[in-house]
């Protein structure tokens, strides 16, 4: 599976997406995810894998969105509590 990326010029490099993958990635080999600029062509939802691999996905797909949920829960669940005064 081929990627393609473009990186824009200016004050800090920014990934684009210019197609989607086609198959649905396991949850478990995905370590974190970061969305596209607004700068780029269309909208996009990187994934990135435990072997630093990246993948373009269609922020639009169920299956990315089932994702991204489950990280955003994952790391709610991992952050420290603060202590409670008693």
């Amino acid at each position: 599976m081929r990627q393609n990326f473009i990186l824009l010029a200016g004050s800090d490099p920014t990934s684009c997406c210019f197609s989607y993958s086609a198959r649905q990635i396991p949850r478990k080999h995905i370590r974190e995810y970061y969305y596209t600029s607004s700068r780029c062509s269309q909208p996009a939802i990187i994934f990135v894998t435990w072997r630093n691999r990246e993948i373009c996905t269609s922020p639009e797909t169920t299956w990315v969105q089932d994702h991204v949920n489950h990280l955003e829960m994952k790391s709610k669940n991992l952050k420290p509590s603060l202590p409670r005064n008693l």
